[in-house]
């Protein structure tokens, strides 16, 4: 089934947001391009990776232009494992993005552990993680 052109947008403009923070984005990859990554039966969209001595910093991306629940945890998401080099800071990130007034198709759990970017007229609104907006809201 070939994708929708909303989807390929969503997909394309996702791509140059992470390329713009300095990540190199891999499309649809089959396999993790990374020695310290792997997945079981899993294919992003969208993968980026940003990695200095200090730090490792990867996205996994999941573009859904009808969004549920059922669909993002049919993908098998939770099989990714990450090893952490020594001396280093890890940073996992899992993006949902969903074209604007699609949100409610998605169980507000998914907000603990995905970011939100909401896709319309070729921008995003972007919201981080629940866990990570509460827990820098504390003094």
């Amino acid at each position: 089934m070939a994708e929708s052109i909303l989807h390929l947008q969503m997909k394309e403009s996702a791509s140059r947001e992470l390329a713009g923070e300095g990540y190199s984005v891999f499309f649809e990859p089959p396999f993790a391009p990374s020695r310290f990554l792997s997945w079981e039966s899993y294919r992003p969209d969208l993968f980026g990776v940003r990695a200095t001595a200090e730090r490792q910093d990867y996205a996994l991306v999941e573009c859904e232009t009808r969004p549920s629940g059922r669909k993002l945890a049919s993908k098998n998401f939770r099989s990714v494992a990450v090893q952490t080099r020594l001396n280093s800071d890890l940073s996992l990130r899992r993006i949902l993005v969903v074209p604007r007034g699609t949100l409610a198709g998605v169980d507000s759990s998914v907000r603990l552990s995905w970011e939100t970017w909401i896709y319309g007229g070729g921008r995003f609104e972007r919201f981080p993680r629940a866990i990570d907006a509460v827990a820098g809201s504390k003094p």
